[in-house]
């Protein structure tokens, strides 16, 4: 409250008192208590002023009882219009006053939210601006002056001035979102003249004003350029892995075969002479050195069950029905076998496989029956499996369906997946195919593969990344 206000007010009602109470009658005087309600609005707030006129209200009734003179008619009008007057005015001004307060609290609060909204642009931590409808700078973080090397105070100027290297398709965005529409890339590439490359994420949004018109529109970007960086280096180290996983299941193939090559051409052809050898021996004993030919005869039978067993490792490591008469006869083969060693029935169907598929997209899909079958045997419990081998397409599917009992499938643990489901999955996707898991538990377990007849080879996928 303003003190001298307040003292200014008081003595212009005591002095207006005093001349009303040595006034006879006076019909003018009470007409001057509306001069201290008009003084209370130079003091804030309302209530001074309805004090203020509570206590003329007051004046004017004890002026009628201390003043000389008569009452009468006239005088009674002359204090009822006063007091009318001195009510309205006082009215008026405790309205004007309430308004007042409110108009600046209104400001106080508009200032606040315009201080809070500066501070939130200036300090985002992303590129952001804030423009009218003629693109001229309202508003900008300090990123964006950063990341855009605005050294100056650029409000009030236009956005194509400031920054010149404006593409067409940005101020095609600029246009949609000062027409309403909300515009967002998520991965721009932005080349500046320098050549320089950048990548942005960025969003076009309209704000608007009081009456629903577009006022102007907001520029959120972000610098994603290091994340792209680490985004290709991871694809380049991807495609370098997915390339020695490649060159490491073929050398592996072709260790195989030489392992089996020298197996069957020396160890297996060995031992097979070695029972001749001991068959021979066993039928030229005598009758009278029974012990001995007994003990050839036993030998004999060890050394054929051994040369079985090389046979069958030789066969497993690489079968020569799929080197010579194709995927078709070896899968049929390998089938066959399965259902006599499991005894579980199997439902086999191979249609259209080509005869020129080439030894190592056969082998590809050749391991990953075997590996699937393997894997019905040792941990489906299954009493049924259906085997499709189908030529779709430009490519050629493999389907291993057992009723079994299933598993829970882990998409993102390489280990709890297993080490067969690993090893199948790199084998297709080193010929750029496709391989996936149906399963859960107590519902039985479905594996698809395919590869293309003409995958790209995975060493100039490598060449183009880099």
């Amino acid at each position: 409250m303003n003190i001298p206000s307040v003292g200014w007010t008081i003595a212009a009602a005591v002095a207006i008192f005093v001349l009303d109470m040595f006034t006879p009658r006076g019909i003018a005087v009470p007409m001057l208590y509306v001069i201290p309600i008009l003084l209370t609005w130079l003091v804030p707030g309302s209530r001074i002023t309805a004090v203020i006129a509570g206590c003329s209200l007051f004046l004017i009734a004890l002026g009628v009882v201390l003043s000389p003179g008569e009452v009468t008619i006239a005088v009674e009008v002359d204090r009822a219009i006063a007091s009318a007057l001195l009510l309205v005015v006082a009215a008026l001004l405790v309205i004007q006053k309430q308004s007042a307060r409110q108009v600046a609290v209104m400001q106080e609060a508009r200032d606040q939210s315009e201080e809070r909204l500066r501070l939130f642009i200036n300090y985002a931590p992303v590129a952001l601006a804030m423009f009218d409808r003629d693109m001229h700078y309202l508003a900008l973080s300090r990123r964006w002056m950063t990341d855009y090397g605005i050294t100056e105070d650029v409000i009030g100027r236009s956005h194509g001035e400031v920054g010149p290297e404006i593409p067409e398709q940005w101020k095609e965005a600029h246009r949609r979102g000062l027409a309403g529409e909300i515009v967002r890339e998520e991965e721009d590439r932005f080349v500046w003249a320098t050549g320089a490359e950048q990548w942005l994420r960025w969003e076009v949004r309209p704000w608007r004003v009081n009456d629903g018109l577009v006022g102007g529109i907001v520029i959120f970007a972000e610098d994603i350029s290091r994340r792209k960086q680490v985004e290709e280096e991871l694809y380049r180290q991807r495609a370098r892995l997915e390339d020695l996983a490649s060159r490491l299941l073929i050398a592996q193939e072709e260790e195989r075969r030489r392992v089996a090559r020298d197996l069957h051409d020396d160890i297996t052809q060995r031992m097979v002479a070695l029972t001749i050898d001991l068959q021979n021996l066993s039928c030229g004993s005598s009758d009278s050195d029974s012990t001995h030919a007994a003990r050839v005869c036993q030998l004999s039978t060890r050394a054929q069950e051994l040369t079985t067993d090389l046979q069958g490792l030789v066969h497993q490591l690489h079968p020569s029905l799929l080197e010579h008469a194709g995927l078709e006869a070896a899968a049929c083969e390998l089938v066959d076998e399965f259902e006599e060693r499991t005894g579980l029935k199997t439902d086999v169907t191979v249609r259209n496989i080509p005869a020129d598929l080439s030894l190592d997209y056969a082998t590809c899909i050749y391991r990953v029956l075997q590996e699937s079958l393997q894997n019905v045997r040792k941990h489906a419990a299954a009493t049924s499996v259906v085997v499709r081998l189908l030529r779709t397409g430009q490519g050629v599917g493999l389907c291993v369906h057992d009723d079994g009992r299933g598993f829970k499938p882990s998409h993102n643990s390489p280990e709890r997946k297993g080490l067969g489901l690993t090893s199948m999955e790199e084998r297709v996707k080193a010929l750029t195919g496709t391989f996936r898991v149906r399963t859960k538990p107590g519902d039985g377990t479905e594996i698809h593969a395919w590869i293309p007849l003409k995958p790209q080879n995975v060493s100039e996928l490598v060449r183009e990344a880099t």
